[in-house]
């Protein structure tokens, strides 16, 4: 008898204990999102949406926004990597990817360039617009 008993308690724990495990999980994306603001959508330099950097990139105003898994926000936390952008119009985009850029711009922090995965991840300037490739 007291097997079973000792059964019967293991197995009312065990059915007790597994859904404190979900919301656990639940409850601190909720909290990261809520620390992080908004997901921030990158976009690939492009001239014909920013104009020629030669001449337009004091327009551009560099600012530092932080991965994190992925998703770009603008405020930090612990882990969060560190990547220097432009915004123009409230749009944040990748500095160009001419050599001759580097160094030009005093006020962009070179250090925090972004890195190939965040070029792979920016948007085109015409992504979720209608508009495919090579339509006007």
């Amino acid at each position: 008898m007291r097997i079973s008993n000792m059964l019967g308690i293991l197995l009312a724990g065990a059915v007790i204990a597994l859904p404190v495990r979900a919301p656990a999980q639940v409850s601190v994306s909720v909290d990261i999102g809520k620390r992080l603001g908004p997901e921030i959508s990158i976009f690939a330099y492009s001239q014909p949406a920013y104009g020629d950097w030669h001449t337009s990139y004091r327009q551009w105003t560099p600012v530092t926004i932080y991965e994190v898994n992925g998703h770009y926000y603008r405020k930090s936390m612990k882990g969060a990597r560190a990547v220097a952008v432009y915004s123009r119009n409230g749009e944040y985009f990748l500095p160009p990817d001419d050599k001759a850029w580097v160094g030009k711009d005093k006020r962009y922090n070179y250090k925090r360039q972004p890195a190939e995965q965040d070029r792979g991840r920016a948007k085109s300037r015409d992504e979720g617009r209608g508009r495919g490739p090579g339509k006007p």
